[in-house]
């Protein structure tokens, strides 16, 4: 399994990125968000997810966990292969997508090109039973905001060595204070220590 790619950003297209890294370049196809991030330089590594068909082995790459995990929640649902998935995130950012599965949103999924009122109304339920009940506070805690992505990607480190859950479970204990990542990461660690 290829869990993430980290390498130098040497090619982007409309729904691709071209990373290479140790002497091979991958071409990972993603959303829009994700292909303007590494266009603009902003990351340098994607969270894949990979696909292997009789005919093709395709990589997915997502700039965030979080958008990823929406990416595998979507192929769950009936009729919704990859190339659409990916069309979903392109048109609405995760949070929005999450919101209108909170809210029972059918008129905004529809807005989104190859996706009608049934496929709409499928994911809603889909999604909900698998994401959780439908209330907006159920969704927060999969998602992290710029800094406790960065706070995690820290802890996770080879120097820190935490797994990717009891960092996030921190991280998410101390969402309240709104502090910066180096000053999360510090007390990240201060809490993990005491729970060790």
């Amino acid at each position: 399994m290829i869990d993430a790619i980290r390498g130098e950003v040497i090619d982007v297209g409309s729904d691709f990125v071209c990373i290479e890294t140790g002497g091979i370049t991958y071409q990972i196809f993603c959303p829009a968000e994700t292909v303007r991030a590494c266009h603009e330089r902003l990351i340098d590594q994607v969270f894949t997810h990979l696909i292997v068909r009789d005919d093709s082995v395709q990589l997915y790459g997502f700039a965030s966990t979080d958008a990823r995990t929406i990416f595998r929640k979507l192929l769950t649902v009936g009729q919704i292969g990859p190339k659409l998935a990916l069309q979903i995130l392109s048109s609405l950012p995760t949070e929005a997508l999450v919101e209108a599965i909170t809210t029972n949103d059918v008129t905004r999924l529809t807005t989104i090109k190859g996706i009608g009122e049934k496929t709409a109304q499928r994911i809603l339920l889909d999604l909900r039973d698998k994401i959780g009940t439908g209330s907006a506070d159920g969704f927060r805690n999969l998602f992290l905001v710029p800094e406790e992505e960065t706070a995690l990607r820290a802890l996770t480190s080879k120097a820190l060595g935490f797994s990717v859950r009891e960092a996030r479970q921190a991280i998410v204990e101390l969402r309240e204070k709104k502090l910066s990542a180096e000053k999360l990461v510090r007390e990240a660690l201060s809490l993990l220590g005491r729970n060790r």
